[in-house]
């Protein structure tokens, strides 16, 4: 099924959501139904959705605060707005509202100055509540010293943390560090391990860096031209399908 016909469909379950969402406003909606709400709102820009979100927000839900911020974020003229929701959220203790807030520190937007220390602190506070994402961002910066000084053990730390939660894009790093030993002693074994499961977690480029070690003489494991052949054209239909998951 194409992206754009997946899409479609996301609006449409979000509206039947929306329309639930206004039958049971005594007893108020599950996360679940907010966050169906807030698709609606970033993706169709309808203005009922973007409403509803808005009374959720101020009457205190944080994944309302958080959706609310993140389609007022694809508004230019409303970013000040959304970092104001977004650190709301985030205070409030919602995890992919830290994250969201990290980013907007990392990068300099939502109207915030770029402020890697405080990045650092959103990242690590998302992160000890499991969210991979953060915890792969507290690993590069950790590697190239941005809001904390240059350390390749803390790096190779958040790496596996993140790579045990189900980031494919941290196992590839991770295997990378054990086959450089950065960060972490050399072992070959676990290497082509973490490589194996980031291959398995859809990361194109993990999937490349697999296949060319089966067509040569990989001291990690034996040749496999058949599978190596496979493996290109995976990692080809991948990157044109989901690369943007990782960017």
């Amino acid at each position: 099924m194409s992206n754009k016909k997946l899409q479609v469909m996301a609006l449409l379950l979000a509206a039947a959501a929306l329309g639930a969402c206004r039958q049971t406003q005594d007893t108020g909606p599950d996360n679940a139904r907010i966050e169906s709400v807030g698709l609606l709102a970033l993706h169709g820009r309808q203005q009922s959705a973007i409403a509803q979100l808005r009374a959720w927000a101020v009457a205190g839900r944080p994944v309302a605060q958080r959706e609310l911020a993140l389609a007022l974020a694809s508004m230019p003229e409303q970013s000040a707005q959304a970092g104001a929701w977004l650190q709301n959220a985030a205070a409030a203790n919602d995890v992919e509202a830290q994250f969201q807030l990290g980013q907007a520190f990392y990068q300099g937007g939502l109207g915030f100055q770029l402020d890697y220390g405080q990045a650092w602190n959103w990242y690590e506070r998302a992160a000890v509540a499991g969210n991979a994402k953060a915890g792969f961002m507290l690993a590069r910066m950790a590697k190239y010293g941005e809001g904390v000084p240059r350390d390749l053990k803390r790096s190779a730390k958040w790496l596996l943390e993140a790579s045990v939660q189900g980031n494919a894009q941290a196992m590839f790093l991770l295997s990378n560090a054990y086959a450089a030993g950065e960060g972490v002693e050399q072992d070959p074994r676990l290497a082509r391990e973490w490589l194996e499961r980031s291959a398995a977690g859809d990361f194109p480029v993990a999937i490349q860096a697999l296949a060319m070690s089966l067509e040569s003489s990989d001291r990690h494991g034996g040749r496999d031209p058949v599978r190596a052949r496979h493996l290109i054209k995976e990692a080809t239909d991948e990157r044109s399908m989901r690369w943007n998951n990782y960017q």
